[in-house]
């Protein structure tokens, strides 16, 4: 059996980002703020330079990524 995403042409993150969408969308509160609080995604990135790690930048993108 054939996914679904696959016979529509998406990637299975598009399809995961989707779904997620729509759930976030059918929320009501309290849940909807804490899904909310949770959409924000964080990331940390150090840069090597001749085997010394230089110091990490932490980055914060709000509210969606981009796609």
């Amino acid at each position: 059996m054939s996914q679904y995403w696959r016979v529509a042409g998406m990637t299975y993150v598009k399809y995961a980002n989707l779904c997620a969408d729509v759930v976030r969308a059918s929320l009501k509160e309290p849940h909807l703020t804490k899904a909310k609080a949770r959409e924000n995604v964080y990331f940390k990135a150090t840069e090597w330079a001749n085997g010394v790690a230089g110091t990490p930048v932490i980055t914060e993108i709000g509210g969606k990524a981009k796609k």
